[in-house]
This record gives structure tokens, C-alpha cells and sequence, in this order.
């Protein structure tokens, strides 16, 4: 070791030609650090998803001067945060495009109250549910309905491209009313507000959200009258994305799990939950419920 003191060495010159490569290496370096971030991948065989969505189903899926609320609007956040899947803003979807839409790739994803079937698996590929709901109806302030029998002589609206209206189909022969299907929910439910009709049937999941909506007319659900089989709502995907779909689905499985899905449910659809306090058990599908439906030609036994 060298007796000269630090201060008496002399100082080392490194040539300017050095230095100027040394900053060189480190700009490159920093561009190559750059150059390895990835870019979200692909969801879909897209970049941006485009999801389609109902925007008159307060409750579910309702728009009102831009902004969307509603319980489908909540799982599509969840998505975008907990999946990292980028999203464009989303379109409007009528019940009876729901299945065109994603077939012509108007959309790539469809969140929609829209019911898992075995017409519709053949076409599309579904996860779900995530919401599990029945048939009911949604009457007057001043009407005395309270049984299905006591339908019997009314008339009763819904609208197209929905599984409701096939459920109507036998409702003349079984109790007598007179069903009458309308282009959308807006037109059914100024109906019964004007009294052209006596009830308006469909999910009962959607009617709750009417009745909260319109409580200053006094709609109200009639409780415990329910037609048909359960609805299980799906998010609707094309085929041919299997990996994807799975994806989607594990996700789902874990979401329905948590106590977000509750609050979602209590947030969105107060009137459904404060009326039936065992809601949970017939509301919340279960695992296997999700996986004998999701990325599937047919629901497995």
C-alpha cells in the first residue's frame, strides 16, 4: 500500500472520447431496459376489448347522461383491475343482438343479463353464471296480484329477444292472460305505468331494478310467483378462444367467492335484496354451476 496521502496523488485525466462512449452505452442500456416493458397482451385476438351492454336496465345495466351503473357494469370494472384486460368504452346491445353482435364481432365480449341456453351455447361460448335468477312480474301500485291465478284476464307485456318471451308462449292456456311482446323494457313498463297493461314479466333480477327505479309510481315486484326455469346469466365470448374463456372462468369462480360480489349485488339491486333476506342462497351460483356452463357446447350434467 502506497505512504502518499489521497490529497498528494496526482489526478487521473480519462479522455473525453472515453466518457462520451461510457454515456453512449448507458442511453443504449436504458433504451434496451425500455424496449422490454411489454405491451398488454392480447384478450380475445384483440388489443382493446370491446364489451356490449344493455343501457336501459337500472340495476343491472342502465346509462344516463354517459355514465353506467349497474351490476353487469361493476363485473366489466372487475375485470379490466383483477384481469389487466384493456377495454374500449361500450356499445349498446338490444336483447335480440346479443348473439349477432359477438358473431359479427361488433363486440368481442357481452355483458347483458344475458341468459346461458342451450341454443345460444351452440353459438357462442358463455361464462357463468354470475348471477342466478327466476321469472316473475312486476305490477300496478293499485293492483291485487298476488298469486299466478290471479293473472287470469290481464295482459302482460315483454319485449323481444329475451328468454321471457318464451315463457309467455303458454301462458294464454295455463292461466288465461293475454301476453304481449313490445320492441324493448322502456315500452313495457310505460305500459303498465299507463295502465295498458296489468303486469310486465321477466327476470326478476330486472324487475327489482324497475321497482326501485319507479317507487314513486309504486311498481312493485309480486313476490314468490315465479314461471320457467332458472336464468343463469353469462358473460357471452365468440368461440375459439379457449384459453381465454378458462381464464375468464377461474376468475369468476374465485369473484362470485367474495364479499366484493355481495356488496355488488346489495349495491345494485337494493330493492331484490331487502325484500328476500336469503337471497344469497338463491342468487349465488355455486363452483360447479360455473364450471358446467363456461366454455362449453352444451351444460355438462
Amino acid at each position: 500500500m502506497s505512504d502518499i496521502p489521497e490529497s498528494r496523488l496526482p489526478a487521473v485525466r480519462v479522455p473525453r472520447r472515453v466518457v462520451g462512449a461510457a454515456t453512449a452505452v448507458a442511453t443504449l442500456v436504458s433504451l434496451a431496459a425500455c424496449s422490454t416493458e411489454e405491451p398488454r397482451p392480447e384478450f380475445l385476438g384483440v388489443n382493446r376489448v370491446t364489451v356490449a351492454m344493455h343501457n336501459d336496465l337500472p340495476g343491472l345495466s342502465y346509462s344516463s347522461n354517459y355514465d353506467r351503473s349497474g351490476l353487469d357494469f361493476l363485473l366489466l370494472q372487475h375485470i379490466e383491475e383483477e384481469l389487466d384486460v384493456a377495454f374500449s368504452e361500450p356499445v349498446d346491445v338490444s336483447s335480440g343482438d346479443r348473439v349477432t353482435q359477438l358473431l359479427e364481432r361488433k363486440a368481442d365480449m357481452t355483458i347483458a343479463s344475458f341468459s346461458i341456453t342451450a341454443e345460444r351455447m351452440d353459438e357462442i361460448d358463455f361464462v357463468g353464471p354470475y348471477l342466478t335468477t327466476r321469472q316473475g312480474f312486476l305490477v300496478a301500485a293499485d293492483s291485487d296480484v298476488e298469486t299466478l291465478a290471479d293473472l287470469r284476464g290481464t295482459t302482460i307485456c315483454t319485449w323481444e329477444g329475451t328468454t321471457s318471451q318464451e315463457a309467455l308462449d303458454d301462458i294464454l292456456d295455463t292461466v288465461g292472460a293475454d301476453p304481449v311482446t313490445l320492441d324493448d323494457a322502456s315500452d313495457c313498463i310505460d305500459q303498465l305505468i299507463a295502465g295498458q297493461v296489468q303486469a310486465v314479466s321477466t327476470d326478476q333480477a330486472i324487475l327489482y331494478g324497475f321497482a326501485r327505479q319507479h317507487e314513486k309510481d309504486g311498481l312493485r315486484v309480486v313476490p314468490d310467483v315465479t314461471i320457467g326455469a332458472p336464468q343463469h346469466y353469462g358473460i357471452g365470448l365468440p368461440k375459439g378462444y379457449a384459453a381465454d374463456c378458462r381464464r375468464l372462468e377461474a376468475w369468476l369462480k374465485r369473484h362470485v367467492g367474495t364479499s366484493t360480489w355481495i356488496r355488488d349485488v346489495e349495491t345494485s339491486l337494493p330493492a331484490l335484496t331487502e325484500e328476500d333476506r336469503g337471497w344469497i342462497s338463491s342468487h349465488k351460483p355455486s363452483s360447479a354451476a360455473i364450471e358446467a356452463r363456461s366454455c362449453r357446447d352444451r351444460t355438462s350434467p
